[in-house]
C-alpha cells in the first residue's frame, strides 16, 4: 500500500549558527535559498512509522534516511510511505526533484551493550574550528545534556508539521526532536562554518517522556574526504537516567567542496 501525504515544508534554522539556512550564504553554494534543516527533513519521514506503529515504534524501531537534494522553506513537500516485506519505504519530492529517501522498520538494533565514555563540552568561545585534526577517528566528543519537556516538544511537533497526538499531546519525545541533539552534539564540540547534514541511521530504544533528563554521548567513527567533501561520521548514544533512548550514525559534510576551493 502506498499512502502521501502533503506539508509545506518550514525552515526552522533561520537563526542558526551554521548559515547553511540562511538564504544569503545558501545562494553562493548554487542553492536557491536557505535549506530546511535535515533533521527536519528526517522527522516528515518519521511520521510515517510512528503513524503505521505507534509508540512501540519510538521504543523499538528503526529508521535510515539520506538527502539527496535541498528542500526549501515554502515547499510542497509530497512524503510517501510504501508497504514493504520489511516495513516502509519513504520518500520525499518537493518541485517535481526526490529530496529524501529512507526506510524504516518496526523493529530495530538493540541497545548497544557496551557504552560510549562521556567528556567534558569544550568552552563556546574555545571549541577547535572542526577539521581533521579535532575530529580524529576514535574521539570522544563532549557530552551534551538537557532536559525534554512537553512545551519544546509540542513546539518542535507544530514546526515540523507532526500530529501530537501520536506522542501523548508532546509528552513524549519524537524521533526529529532526538536527532537534532546529534547536531547539536557536533556542533556544539567543533566551531563550524556552513555544513550540511546528508544522512542519519537510528534505533530506538525506550521512550523519552516530558521532565526526564537527556544525555547525549559521541564518538567519531570516520573523518574523509570525498567528491572534496571534508564528511564525518559520528555514533552517537542518547541515555536517560543510564536507559538507552536511541543510537544512531549521524553523517555531516562539515566542510563543503565550495568552502575549500576558496582558501
Amino acid at each position: 500500500m502506498t499512502r502521501t501525504r502533503s506539508l509545506i515544508a518550514f525552515n526552522t534554522a533561520t537563526a542558526s549558527e551554521n548559515k547553511i539556512h540562511d538564504d544569503a550564504v545558501a545562494s553562493r553554494f548554487g542553492f536557491t535559498g536557505g535549506l530546511v534543516p535535515g533533521v527536519d527533513v528526517f522527522a516528515y519521514l518519521a511520521h510515517a512509522p510512528v503513524a503505521k506503529w505507534g509508540q512501540d515504534w519510538l521504543a523499538n524501531g528503526q529508521m535510515r534516511a539520506r538527502f539527496l537534494k535541498p528542500v526549501y522553506d515554502g515547499d510542497l513537500a509530497e512524503v510517501t510511505n510504501i508497504d514493504t516485506p520489511d516495513g516502509l519505504d519513504l520518500t520525499i519530492k518537493a518541485r517535481g526533484d526526490l529530496c529524501a529517501s529512507g526506510s524504516a522498520r518496526e523493529r530495530g538494533d538493540s541497545a548497544p551493550s557496551q557504552l560510549l565514555e562521556t567528556a567534558s563540552m569544550p568552552d563556546p568561545e574555545t571549541r577547535p574550528p572542526a577539521s581533521m585534526a579535532s575530529l580524529q577517528p576514535g574521539a570522544t566528543l563532549g557530552t551534551l545534556r538537557e532536559t525534554y519537556t512537553r512545551a519544546e516538544g509540542l513546539e518542535h511537533i507544530a514546526a515540523v508539521r507532526d500530529d501530537p497526538s501520536l506522542y501523548d499531546d508532546g509528552r513524549i519525545a519524537n524521533a526529529g526532536w532526538l536527532l537534532r541533539r546529534a547536531n547539536y552534539v557536533l556542533a556544539d564540540n567543533v566551531r563550524l562554518g556552513p555544513w550540511i547534514h546528508v544522512e542519519s541511521d537510528i534505533n530506538m530504544h525506550s521512550l523519552l517522556h516530558d521532565g526526564e533528563p537527556l544525555e547525549v554521548r559521541a564518538i567519531v567513527a570516520e573523518n574523509v574526504e570525498s567528491k572534496g567533501h571534508l564528511i564525518v561520521t559520528l555514533d552517537i548514544q542518547m541515555l536517560s537516567n543510564s536507559r538507552h533512548i536511541m543510537s544512531c550514525r549521524h553523517w555531516a559534510i562539515y566542510e563543503p567542496r565550495q568552502v575549500r576551493e576558496k582558501r
